[in-house]
Parts: C-alpha cells; sequence; structure tokens
C-alpha cells in the first residue's frame, strides 16, 4: 500500500491563498511565520542547518520545522516547529523539539516552549513576541529532552510491558493505527536503526516515532507531541515548567482559563 507524503515547498506555502481578514479571525500568513523564524533563530545565535515544510496540497494547513546545528550531541539537534492553518479548523502552534540523527525522527516537547494560540484577538501582536522569546528559550528546552532521553535509555522494558504500552498508544491514546502497531512489532524484532540503549524506554520511543514520519500535518505537532509526554510519563521523569512561559501568556491578553489551560498544553494539544 502506498503512504502519502506530505513534504513540501517553502513556495508552495508562501504562494497559498491567505483567508481574508474578518472581526471574528485574524489570519497569521505561512511567509511572516517563516520570516519570524529565521530572523529569531539568527537573533538567538543560533546557526540554521535546514528548513523543511509539510502541507496539505492547497497550502491550507502547514508545518514548518527548523533544525539548529549549533545546539545539540552526537545523537540529536535542536528542532523549532510551528503549525499554521487558513482553513479555521486549526490553532496556530509553536513548539520546541529536536531531530534525531541517525533515522531523521522528531521529538516534540509538550509543555516546555510550547504554545497555542486561535486565530483571533490579539493573535498578531503576540505571535512575533511569543515566538522571539521562546526561540530565545530554546536551549534551556534541548537540554531538558537530553535530560529526559538519558533517563529513558536507562529504563529497561520487558515484552509484556512493551505490549501494554504499545496497546494503551493504540486504545486509549488513539495515537497510532493498527498498521503502526505491526510496523513496531517489525522494529522490536528487527531494528533499522541502533539508538544505543536496545531494551530501553527510548529505544521503544523511537520505535513509535519512526511510523509517525508521513503523519498528516494537521496532527504532526499534536501526535509527536502526545508521543513525547506520553514515554516522559511512563518513565516516570518530572519536568518543571520554564518561568518565562507563563509570563509571555501573561503578556498574551489570555484570560486566566486560558492560561490554566495552557499550563496544561500537554493535555490541550
Amino acid at each position: 500500500m502506498k503512504i502519502a507524503t506530505y513534504n513540501s515547498t517553502k513556495d508552495l506555502l508562501v504562494k497559498a491563498q491567505v483567508p481574508q481578514q474578518t472581526k471574528t479571525y485574524k489570519p497569521i500568513t505561512h511567509h511572516q511565520l517563516i520570516d519570524l523564524t529565521l530572523n529569531s533563530i539568527q537573533s538567538a545565535g543560533f546557526t540554521l542547518d535546514k528548513e523543511l515544510y509539510s502541507s496539505t496540497p492547497d497550502g491550507q494547513i502547514a508545518n514548518g520545522k527548523f533544525t539548529i546545528s549549533n545546539v545539540g550531541d552526537t545523537e540529536m539537534q535542536l528542532q523549532i516547529g510551528w503549525q499554521n492553518s487558513y482553513n479555521k479548523t486549526l490553532s496556530l502552534k509553536f513548539a520546541i523539539g529536536a531531530h534525531i540523527f541517525i533515522c531523521a525522527n522528531g521529538c516534540v516537547h509538550g509543555d516546555m516552549g510550547s504554545f497555542k494560540k486561535k486565530h483571533k484577538g490579539n493573535v498578531q501582536e503576540f505571535t512575533p513576541t511569543a515566538i522571539t522569546e521562546y526561540i530565545k528559550q530554546a536551549g534551556e528546552t534541548f537540554r531538558t529532552m537530553q535530560t529526559e532521553r538519558d533517563a529513558m535509555k536507562q529504563i529497561e522494558v520487558t515484552k509484556r510491558v512493551k505490549a501494554e504500552l504499545i496497546g494503551r498508544l493504540l486504545l486509549e491514546e488513539q495515537l497510532i493505527s493498527t498498521m503502526q502497531v505491526n510496523q513496531i512489532a517489525a522494529e522490536l524484532t528487527n531494528p533499522t536503526f541502533d539508538y544505543g540503549a536496545p531494551g530501553s524506554m527510548w529505544e521503544l520511543y523511537q520505535f513509535t516515532t519512526q511510523t509517525m514520519k508521513d503523519t498528516h500535518p494537521r496532527f504532526w505537532i499534536n501526535d509527536h507531541m502526545k508521543a513525547h509526554n506520553f514515554f516522559v510519563s511512563e518513565s516516570g521523569i518530572l519536568v518543571p515548567p520554564v518561568a518565562a512561559a507563563q509570563s509571555i501568556m501573561a503578556m498574551s491578553g489570555d484570560t486566566q482559563e486560558e492560561i490554566e489551560q495552557f499550563r496544561q498544553l500537554q493535555m490541550t494539544f
């Protein structure tokens, strides 16, 4: 069976038709997000490695992913990403994560360096400030992900526990399909890549994200964020929130209820 691919180009995103602004809808263009992200990366002192885009064929839903060459280690590097839409069905989402060298898997942190914002209210004023500040904090988020990775590598996972976790990803979390279960089972038997920690929680996490590479742009950030939160939670890793994140939300003009929802971002994305 042919697997769909959603790889796209900057040119397609820039040329995608932008909906008209109304009293209740305020678009943020893909072009604005691209320029804002690239400028903020440079201002933060980071060095861009690659910029990658995925989208629906008409460009109405798009993801941008930007890898950073001077923040990383021998296994992974910092990755900055966002999701945007013109069809009024998805909020703008921004997240900090990591790109795994050996397999090109992605990890997206669920509660540090992340925000979502509906295309209304003060979104056009809030977004530039938020992205600029979060990119400045990206190094801290990456170091947290390194700590999480190293902790997961130390957790041995039995065959039964692997079966339980995979079953929960399928039935409880509804994060993977039966086809992906089969792909993970094949990886467990004959791994495509060596993640340096056989039989560990980290390896099972990477087997899972290996099957998520061709996720529809609508779900890419959500699903990767949920996967990261799932494996971090199951590993018993507690990560303190970044104080700067709350200060940025305080500037956003959101209600207290919306700020509380942000603090529970891993549950609402």
